[in-house]
């Protein structure tokens, strides 16, 4: 009889992106500090972080959980918003729109599939069985 529990250790890489992320945004903020280049202020503006901050859920997730583009449509909508005039009259209206269309055309699951591992049979009439002993 064998009692060994194999597992896979998997690292945690979220430490290590965390620390690059904040290496890139502190360059990005000392050469802006330097003008060494030209940064449009935009980039720099809370919108943007929330954008960051949905894209950064999506690659910690692979992309695969929703939230994330919830989180960056957010944010891109503001973005818009804040730098182009008038578009709080269009950009709203599009976002609650987009909103409504993926809350009805995501894919469903079935409450067997929440539930159960597997679907349960169905009961047939003219089948007979035996009991069990």
């Amino acid at each position: 009889m064998n009692n060994d529990i194999e597992t896979t250790i998997t690292p945690n890489n979220s430490k290590t992106a965390a620390g690059v992320i904040l290496l890139i945004i502190g360059a990005i903020l000392l050469i802006r500090e330097f003008d060494l280049f030209l940064f449009p202020d935009w980039l720099f503006s809370w919108p943007m972080w929330i954008v960051a901050w949905g894209l950064y859920m999506g690659a910690k997730y692979n992309f695969r959980k929703a939230s994330w583009i919830l989180i960056t449509l957010v944010g891109v909508a503001f973005l818009l918003d804040e730098n182009i005039a008038d578009a709080d009259r269009i950009v709203w209206p599009v976002a609650i729109m987009g909103f409504g269309a993926w809350i009805a055309f995501r894919p469903r699951k079935h409450k067997d599939e929440l539930y159960f591992e597997k679907p349960k049979d169905t009961f047939h009439f003219d089948k007979t069985t035996e009991p069990e002993v």
